[in-house]
């Protein structure tokens, strides 16, 4: 997974891996299975693109600090082979780490938050309503090149979103599907996608665990309605668009 392209790749479940021109972006990835339970709740459903001890990375961006966002399976691992790599979130996702990631590989983004990873490499804190799931959750706007992508984090869908996190143009929009834990389901992230029309939506947040829910067929319908012009790309788990 080592490339000077520009692509992004689904891992599963709300991760992506993403490059550009040499920078490797985890985002919100969950490539174990440290989230079931003794009793088999929150069990993996379906297996990562790759073993976890095949990513390099040059930043980890963990939305919120829920477990299937911010992979504890697999940080300490990462943060021991990637030797410059740094996590990137709100303070919760930080605190969380704090057993796993040293405090000076460290970086604070709040919404309304800006670093920049790089010349024309910018990545901000956006709004998120993930309600009393997750209170300080943001979403993510990466600025790369002439490119933006944006990724909405554990969102319901509210009419002033697009009001709440500022206007912007997108080229890419990733946006939960699953109806569950606060999240809007088909009909919700279609609307969501309406809003910011960009050229290209993948959604996310399904075939993970069974408690999630998620049907990428009921979302490429309600877009084809709702959001006609922009491109539904409905992505199997590892596979990679460039932009």
């Amino acid at each position: 997974m080592i490339s000077d392209e520009k692509y992004i790749q689904w891992t599963g479940g709300a991760g992506f891996y993403i490059t550009y021109d040499g920078i490797r972006i985890g985002l919100d990835l969950y490539l174990s299975n440290s989230c079931m339970d003794p009793e088999g709740n929150f069990k993996r459903l379906t297996p990562p693109p790759t073993e976890p001890s095949n990513i390099v990375l040059d930043y980890l961006i963990a939305s919120h600090a829920h477990g299937d966002h911010l992979d504890t399976g697999c940080l300490s691992e990462w943060f021991d082979k990637n030797k410059e790599l740094k996590l990137i979130g709100p303070a919760s996702s930080l605190l969380a780490a704090t057993d796993m990631v040293p405090p000076d590989r460290k970086i604070l983004l709040d919404r309304g938050g800006c670093v920049d990873l790089a010349p024309h490499v910018k990545i901000r804190g956006v709004y998120c309503d993930h309600g009393n799931q997750s209170l300080d959750a943001i979403g993510v706007v990466l600025e790369l090149g002439n490119s933006t992508i944006y990724f909405t984090g554990d969102t319901c869908y509210r009419p002033d979103l697009r009001e709440l996190t500022g206007a912007f143009d997108v080229d890419i929009l990733i946006v939960p599907i699953n109806p569950a834990f606060g999240n809007p389901g088909s009909e919700g992230a279609a609307k969501i996608t309406r809003m910011y029309m960009p050229k290209t939506v993948i959604p996310c947040h399904y075939w993970l665990f069974m408690e999630h829910g998620g049907d990428p067929a009921s979302f490429a319908d309600e877009c084809a309605k709702t959001a006609p012009e922009t491109n539904c790309a409905i992505l199997a788990i590892g596979e990679k668009i460039k932009f």
